[in-house]
């Protein structure tokens, strides 16, 4: 009986030796990827004319810190992160980085926004609301990007990169002698998506609410959330 028990206990060892080795293995893997593709798209935006900000890490590092944030899953196996890229040219840096970040951040807010839509839809497919319902959904999810963009403050900044362009070119793309030289800014965000979801959720509901609370209910049905309670509700003592 003792032998049987050492055995056993073994193989249990061994068993969770060799699912730690296989988490590991996908760990590095994923990690071989990242620094792979990161490598390949820094040569390629340098010899571009890309670069980072004074005193910053080398590019290549910072498309891998951007990786390893795109390639982050959940413990059921979806992404953690939403993903948006933000470009813009301006005549200075402070004014590119400003209107690229803003790009960044309305595409970021537009991501939720789809996501949103699409459960709406699914809803509306299955019969489970009105087409009249539905329409009043999207729209009000149309109409709230902006309230959205603006309450998404933890935003990850995955990397920011610059390169001098000419506002005149030739039709080889070489600058015209004496032609203005303006600043081209590309900034990548990423923001965790359990709590931007939160936060679209919070806003559009308030925004429906402003017409009828039930709309607001199905607003919580859809997104699979529990209505918060109301004092009305509230179990009497």
């Amino acid at each position: 009986m003792k032998k049987i028990s050492i055995i056993v206990g073994l193989i249990l060892c061994l068993f969770v030796s060799s699912q730690s080795f296989a988490q590991k293995k996908d760990v590095r893997n994923k990690d071989l990827k990242a620094i792979k593709i990161a490598n390949r798209e820094a040569k390629k935006r340098e010899k571009q004319g890309w670069d980072v900000p004074p005193g910053s890490i080398p590019m290549a590092k910072a498309f891998e810190r951007a990786w390893e944030y795109e390639l982050a899953t959940n413990p059921n196996g979806t992404p953690m992160y939403i993903i948006a890229t933000g470009n813009a040219t301006s005549g200075s840096k402070s004014a590119g980085d400003q209107a690229a970040m803003t790009a960044a951040r309305n595409e970021l807010a537009g991501a939720l926004g789809a996501k949103v839509s699409e459960l709406i839809e699914t809803k509306r497919a299955n019969d489970q609301i009105d087409q009249k319902t539905a329409n009043t959904l999207d729209k009000t999810v149309s109409n709230s990007k902006t309230l959205i963009q603006a309450e998404l403050n933890q935003v990850i900044t995955g990397y920011k990169i610059y390169r001098d362009v000419s506002d005149q070119v030739d039709k080889k793309g070489r600058p015209v002698a004496g032609a203005k030289t303006n600043v081209q800014v590309e900034v990548k965000i990423f923001y965790n998506q359990e709590e931007a979801m939160k936060i679209a959720q919070k806003i559009i509901k308030k925004e429906l609410e402003k017409e009828s609370d039930e709309l607001g209910k199905q607003l919580d049905d859809i997104l699979n959330i529990n209505p918060r309670k109301r004092s009305g509700d509230e179990e009497k003592k």
